[in-house]
């Protein structure tokens, strides 16, 4: 049975909060590569977050026989295969300047690395910890010819220094493509990735970071999250074929995957 610790506790749940405990799903383009080669894509980091309404905490992303978990992109993910993890509290922090390891593709409930959570980068209050080189300080004809980059992660890395950084862990979802090998989609109808307990956000509008995903193509996802309400009440919020016990939120479909508004199929 699917994630049986965390479902069964849905199921018995009195019903749903009345209060939206999601202010938005949103997409932040967290550094962009030029190609090495003329004529070749970029090589684009996105971050994934959630906007939690206050007191709200996220328990788990998953994926069910009637809520598909999809993350894909038109090429394939970018992977660090020496400091790389699959998860964002297996990268080391003290590695993040002995090459590009910030740019890694993984998954998470907040954290960007063992040591730091991620936020956005306009909200970073306190410079960066990450260098250039081996970043790049966007001096170049490559840059000037791509047009609303990021500015450079020496001047901002998106990372709060955190004391103590939660583990993920993982439910039956196979991620190995953002591992060695390489691969454009990770799906499941019986996974899931969760922190046990529930995490919260570290900034005043409890954001959270989902995931980290580079890669020269263009990314879409279908997520489902299970948040536990300030009454203690997990709620499912499901990007489709809500049942009379969940929330559907269509911002959870991204990308190819994002339907005519109010279809809810």
């Amino acid at each position: 049975m699917i994630m049986r610790l965390f479902l069964v506790a849905s199921l018995l749940a009195p019903g749903l909060a009345g209060a939206q405990a999601i202010d938005s799903i949103f997409v932040e383009v967290y550094h962009v590569q030029p190609g090495e080669v003329a004529g070749e894509p970029p090589l684009t980091t996105y971050r994934i977050f959630v906007d939690l309404a206050p007191e709200h905490e996220l328990q788990m992303v998953y994926g069910d026989e009637k809520h598909q978990l999809r993350i894909h992109t038109t090429t394939s993910f970018h992977n660090d295969t020496v400091g790389g993890g699959k998860y964002a509290h297996q990268v080391d922090a003290d590695r993040l300047n002995a090459s590009q390891l910030a740019l890694d593709s993984w998954l998470t409930i907040g954290a960007a690395n063992d040591a730091y959570m991620g936020v956005p980068r306009k909200m970073d209050p306190d410079g960066s910890i990450l260098e250039c080189p081996p970043y790049p300080a966007r001096k170049g004809k490559k840059e000037a010819a791509l047009p609303n980059l990021p500015a450079p992660l020496c001047t901002s890395d998106g990372l709060i220094p955190y004391p103590e950084i939660r583990e993920v862990v993982n439910f039956n979802f196979a991620s190995g493509y953002l591992d060695k090998v390489k691969g454009n989609l990770m799906e499941t109808t019986n996974g899931a990735w969760a922190v046990l307990g529930g995490k919260a956000g570290v900034t005043d509008k409890n954001l959270l970071l989902l995931a980290q995903i580079s890669t020269t193509g263009t990314i879409s996802f279908l997520l489902n999250l299970q948040i536990e309400t300030p009454d203690h009440e997990p709620v499912k919020y499901v990007a489709r074929n809500a049942a009379p016990d969940e929330v559907l939120y269509e911002g959870l479909a991204y990308g190819q995957y994002r339907l005519p508004a109010s279809t809810g199929k």
